[in-house]
């Protein structure tokens, strides 16, 4: 936890961590309201997520029919039907699928209305709110072209958990 100095060097009161840096209390304080943001802003990406798995959970039906007709117009099935100059049955088909789309597009109407607001909330906080803190605190992001060492590592560690797993 941070602790306050009795030096002062100046009229503003400065704490000094754990680890020995000075930081100023309104540096402590954005810094709390940066983590807040930061908290808010998974709160919102884990919400999205879990109503977006809620609606695939609830929609597989759904969903396999409309994999089912587009099955029939694809592949093999579309040579067939070319072969054959079968034109009707591929119209009939297209409009066999444009009605299995708007059933799922129904069903998975009322989850989409909660996953919106939740992801316009995730990438006004990524392209606005995060980059102005950052600023605040007196570190403008600035674009990266490389990932540093720590990321790299991180990422190639996820990914031999992953093959291990497999």
């Amino acid at each position: 936890m941070p602790r306050q100095t009795a030096k002062t060097e100046t009229a503003e009161q400065v704490l000094i961590t754990e680890t020995g840096q000075r930081v100023s209390v309104k540096q402590a304080t954005l810094l709390l309201g940066f983590r807040d943001l930061v908290a808010e802003r998974m709160g919102y990406f884990l919400g999205r997520r879990l109503t977006q798995q809620e609606m695939s959970e609830k929609t597989e039906a759904e969903r396999k029919a409309v994999a089912e007709v587009r099955e029939k117009i694809t592949g093999e099935n579309l040579e067939t039907i070319i072969t054959n100059g079968d034109i009707a049955t591929f119209k009939a088909t297209l409009e066999e699928l444009k009605t299995a789309r708007k059933t799922l597009k129904d069903a998975s109407e009322p989850f989409r209305e909660k996953m919106n607001p939740l992801g316009k909330a995730v990438r006004y906080i990524d392209s606005v709110a995060v980059p102005d803190a950052l600023k605040e605190l007196g570190t403008p992001v600035q674009p990266r072209f490389s990932l540093s060492k720590w990321v790299n590592d991180a990422v190639e560690q996820a990914s031999k958990k992953k093959q291990k797993q497999a």
